[in-house]
């Protein structure tokens, strides 16, 4: 069995945001020798849906040091959308699409949810507009008329949600988090940011043994 890397993120999660990069290499270091996937958590669905309210302020305190940490930029809209309060949030849709990009081109999956940050974070668009989503997957040319139809079909919604309900029963309460799979035995290689350096030499070690 192929050695394996899981990818576990948010599109919500600012940190995972600052993980991209990082992942981003990872994934093209490695993807010779190694399979990548993506997997959505779920962290902002059900009862925590909705306008962000004071949580903003916790975020903008909080991404002076995520910027310095990560080397990833916010951009004004977004950050003006934070100081106002005004920000709608649901990691739902843009898990759906997730699984929906994966149902037509699954090896670009990665660059995908990173573009999906980078619309919201840097360029301030909102992920509950699908017109965003017609953008992001021009570059695959993708059936857009297709891409939204699975987008609000029931069949990627019920799968997007078994996905939050398996990501939880392994135990995965943040993100992002990287496991990697070898020899069927999964190893938690990063729960929370972590650097290219160091995600590298974690992931040389196991699979030199």
């Amino acid at each position: 069995m192929k050695t394996k890397i899981i990818y576990i993120y948010d599109p919500l999660c600012g940190w995972c945001y600052g993980f991209s990069p990082v992942i981003e290499k990872i994934q093209k270091e490695y993807k010779e020798n190694i399979d990548f996937e993506i997997i959505s958590g779920g962290m902002v669905v059900g009862e925590r849906e909705g306008l962000i309210g004071d949580f903003a302020d916790y975020i903008l305190k909080a991404l002076p040091r995520l910027e310095e940490l990560t080397g990833v930029k916010f951009g004004e809209v977004y950050l003006s959308k934070l100081k106002n309060k005004t920000l709608f949030q649901s990691s739902l849709k843009p898990c759906i699409a997730l699984e929906v990009f994966k149902s037509f081109n699954e090896d670009e999956a990665i660059a995908f949810a990173s573009s999906m940050q980078k619309a919201q974070y840097l360029d301030g668009k909102d992920l509950q507009d699908e017109t965003v989503y017609l953008e992001l997957i021009q570059p695959y040319k993708i059936d857009p008329v297709e891409f939204l139809k699975r987008l609000n079909s029931e069949e990627y919604k019920i799968e997007t949600i078994k996905l939050f309900t398996m990501i939880q029963e392994w135990g995965i309460t943040g993100f992002p988090a990287v496991i990697i799979v070898k020899d069927n035995e999964f190893f938690l290689i990063a729960k929370g940011y972590v650097d290219f350096v160091n995600l590298k030499g974690t992931i040389d070690k196991i699979i030199a043994n």
